[in-house]
């Protein structure tokens, strides 16, 4: 390999590293599913720590519903 190859190369590695760390198109994306997390993961634990409570409560008012 000549040694202006290897520096155009070099070049074009450097280049699409700098458009890489440039992007912050997916960062927008990461904050967003961690925001999610944040309000799903509480909401799921609850859930599961009170589901034989939910499901009595759901129990109770079908039990009362008229037909």
């Amino acid at each position: 390999m000549s040694k202006t190859k290897g520096m155009n190369m070099l070049r074009e590695i450097k280049k699409s590293l700098r458009a890489l760390h440039d992007d912050t198109s997916g960062a927008m994306s990461v904050e967003k599913i961690l925001i999610l997390a944040l309000i799903a993961v509480p909401i799921l634990i609850i859930l599961l720590l009170f589901r034989t409570t939910i499901t009595g409560w759901f129990n109770q008012q079908s039990g009362q519903l008229q037909p």
